[in-house]
């Protein structure tokens, strides 16, 4: 039913992509309990949004950390980050950007805890600039899988 930290890399990378809203997944982001107290950031869409790290989900602005997250938040996540599943949808690619400048503008006023996200993040465009360019360098290659074999002339 939960999932409690320590989080391995790869837990920690999803549920960030989670909590970012840059998987196509039908779930709100854990946000901090404390994140109506008026002194916390608005990031990647939602007011107070925790970053998973290693010791669990943490709040970039207070320090709180939550040490759980529902097991069914995380299937859905694997779910949706499958690469069967296909590109990411433009959409998807703001949000990623948007969250991204977001939590990189945390790091900068001295929020640390918002570094693993600023991480994730990050790594996904690297991801989708590199499919992206294989995709360029064979194009029709998209297209081999559905013809199986030769067309007659």
């Amino acid at each position: 039913m939960w999932l409690h930290a320590p989080f391995d890399p790869a837990q920690v990378d999803l549920i960030n992509r989670l909590q970012a809203g840059v998987v196509p997944a039908p779930v709100h982001p854990l946000t901090c309990p404390n994140a109506r107290n008026g002194q916390h950031a608005f990031a990647g869409g939602y007011l107070g949004t925790l970053v998973a790290q290693r010791r669990g989900l943490v709040c970039p602005t207070c320090g709180h950390t939550q040490t759980w997250i529902p097991r069914s938040m995380l299937a859905c996540a694997e779910r949706a980050a499958d690469p069967a599943i296909g590109h990411p949808s433009q959409r998807i690619e703001r949000a990623r950007q948007r969250a991204l400048d977001d939590f990189a503008a945390l790091v900068r006023a001295g929020s640390l805890a918002a570094q693993p996200m600023v991480d994730t993040l990050a790594a996904m465009g690297h991801e989708r600039r590199a499919t992206s360019a294989a995709a360029e360098v064979t194009p029709g290659a998209a297209n081999a899988a559905v013809v199986s074999e030769p067309l007659a002339a």
